[in-house]
């Protein structure tokens, strides 16, 4: 296991939702407490005191250019491809920059070739925005006021050294004061996967997370 690799539960979780975008930023709380937040229906959302602003969705027509990277997320049975870039933790707080990729969690576990080259969960989390176009937005039936992914589905994590096949074992929606305290997410298992989004719906505040959970 690498030196300084996490692998205690996280303490604390914050997101925050906006109207037509959700707005995830996931932290450590440094006294254990929750940070999490309800959604808001400010135009911008605001970002914990010192952290950049969460993106916004643009203008009706805007085409927002997406990163490249070598390492991606896939899910086959909802045509959902995104790049995925480390996120390291800014004073305890994971606040995805991008509507245009997704994040995996750099201070937990690292996407691997390998299921069996795994020391922890990896984390991997998305913005949703509630119009099917950005993020982990395809993880959400906005009409149907479902989740897009089913248990047995699969998520491809594809890096250099290889692609892991991820099965779904289920999904859950948390409120966003409850996912701190949710231990069996935040526990160190190696060989699984955790995708985290809001629960987002056009024109609405977020005021859940989706959590998906699958395993190797």
């Amino acid at each position: 296991m690498r030196p300084g690799r996490r692998t205690a539960a996280i303490t604390a979780v914050a997101a925050l939702g906006v109207a037509g975008s959700a707005l995830l930023a996931v932290g450590v709380a440094p006294d254990g407490r929750s940070a999490a937040a309800t959604g808001s229906l400010d135009p911008v959302a605001a970002a914990p005191a010192g952290e950049p602003a969460q993106p916004t969705l643009p203008p009706e027509g805007t085409v927002l250019p997406t990163p490249s990277s070598d390492v991606h997320v896939a899910v086959p049975a909802l045509s959902l491809d995104l790049p995925v870039l480390p996120l390291t933790p800014s004073g305890g707080v994971i606040n995805p920059p991008l509507l245009t990729a997704a994040y995996w969690i750099d201070s937990y576990g690292d996407p691997v070739g390998d299921a069996a080259q795994a020391d922890n969960t990896v984390y991997i989390a998305a913005h949703a925005t509630g119009t099917g176009e950005y993020g982990f937005d395809a993880l959400v039936d906005a009409e149907a006021d479902d989740e897009g992914l089913r248990a047995g589905d699969v998520v491809e994590v594809s890096t250099p050294e290889g692609t892991v096949d991820y099965t779904v074992e289920r999904t859950q929606r948390y409120d966003k004061d409850e996912l701190a305290g949710a231990a069996d997410i935040w526990a160190a298992v190696p060989g699984r996967l955790v995708l985290i989004t809001c629960f987002q719906r056009a024109g609405q505040a977020s005021t859940e997370n989706l959590v998906v959970v699958a395993h190797a």
